[in-house]
């Protein structure tokens, strides 16, 4: 992708060539983006355009923050030091037209664009650490799927570190192994929202929540009970974890006709949600069987809606308003609890594949056995491709 002419440049430019910048995810209609700037100033380079929200990015952290030209924000990223800090990896939350800004950007404070010349071979030798082509290619396969900077941060630093890291290791211990292939399931969820449902009786403030969580109206609002009749889904971010949001019908168990039809619907996405948001406003005794059921429910976080309106119920984990967007920000950080991601270190070395998982669980049984060459033989296979793995 060639970035486009733009007239003004920042205030002290940098010379020419100074770095490069190179997308080197496909230039497709995707979700994310990813561009390598590379060279001496680099970091100088980032510093212009990349404002933190927390610590600034060193060699083995990862920084969330914004790209900004000026007070203009272009979008938000996460940035990784590659290596000794010369190599930049900057994750965006971005289609093509977004990319091109990007990387006019990076332009206009001194960086060379370089097309990537193939997703393939852009990635043979660019960490400059490891000979690992197999997870390369694992990685630009998983990066269709992630639907966060956060996703997308954590499979990119299992190719410039962690994984290859540690298969590269010259002395792994079998713990690390299984502990990097016993990631698995959560990295499947990273890459896979979840299933989140609100779920609750009628008029409870649902449709306003999903709506809030969101970031847009994707549900009707009404304070007529019964408006939403059937189940609305959409993808949302939960600190970084991306998930399936489902707003529901009310549930009461009075519903007769097409009522009934959308309440049969609602229970069947609440039974197969991998978190229920049950959420109810006040003591009120007629709702307190239909209350009991949902939270029978295996993953359930009980939230009291419309807490600008009710005083809060005393048992709830939470108290929100989706008018005023009050307790949000807790409720996305309960959610990505609940969901696992409370601890989660996007730089630790995590299998994001069943091959990398299985070599990684077969290399950790060669060194309980004593077979540290048969081990070395699965982790090479695991950075290098199937050839290797079957050497013995």
């Amino acid at each position: 992708m060639s970035a486009e002419t733009t007239t003004g440049k920042p205030a002290g430019e940098l010379p020419a060539g100074a770095a490069t910048a190179t997308l080197v995810t496909a230039p497709a209609r995707g979700g994310i983006a990813v561009i390598i700037l590379a060279g001496p100033q680099a970091q100088a380079i980032l510093a212009r355009v990349f404002r933190p929200r927390g610590q600034a990015p060193a060699p083995g952290r990862l920084s969330l923050g914004r790209i900004v030209r000026g007070e203009e924000v272009l979008d938000e990223a996460v940035v990784a030091l590659l290596g000794d800090g010369q190599a930049t990896e900057i994750n965006i939350h971005a289609g093509p037209h977004v990319a091109r800004k990007v990387l006019t950007l990076l332009r206009e404070c001194g960086a060379r664009i370089v097309p990537a010349a193939g997703q393939d071979s852009t990635f043979a030798v660019p960490s400059r650490r490891w000979e690992n082509p197999a997870v390369a290619r694992e990685m630009l396969s998983a990066l269709r799927s992630a639907a966060t900077p956060l996703a997308a941060a954590a499979v990119t630093a299992q190719w410039s570190a962690g994984l290859s890291q540690l298969a590269s290791s010259p002395r792994p211990g079998a713990k690390a192994l299984r502990a990097a292939a016993g990631a698995l399931p959560l990295m499947r969820r990273l890459l896979t929202p979840a299933e989140v449902v609100i779920t609750g009786p009628p008029n409870v403030g649902k449709s306003a929540l999903a709506n809030a969580l969101v970031g847009r109206n994707i549900s009707i609002v009404s304070d007529t009970p019964g408006t939403t009749r059937d189940w609305v889904r959409c993808l949302a971010d939960a600190e970084g974890v991306g998930i399936w949001l489902t707003d529901t019908a009310g549930l009461w168990a009075a519903a007769d006709g097409i009522d009934a039809e959308a309440v049969r619907r609602a229970w069947a996405r609440v039974e197969s949600a991998d978190l229920v948001v049950c959420l109810s406003v006040g003591e009120a005794p007629e709702h307190a069987e239909l209350l009991r059921r949902i939270r029978q429910a295996a993953n359930v976080l009980n939230v009291a809606g419309k807490c600008d309106l009710v005083e809060p119920a005393g048992g709830c984990d939470l108290a929100v308003s989706g008018r005023t967007l009050a307790g949000l920000d807790a409720l996305r950080r309960a959610i990505r609890h609940r969901l696992g991601f409370a601890d989660f270190d996007p730089s630790a070395a995590m299998a994001f594949t069943d091959r990398q998982g299985r070599l990684l669980s077969l290399a950790a049984e060669a060194l309980d056995a004593g077979h540290r060459d048969v081990a070395r033989a699965r982790l090479s296979g695991l950075l290098e491709g199937l050839a290797a793995a079957s050497k013995r």
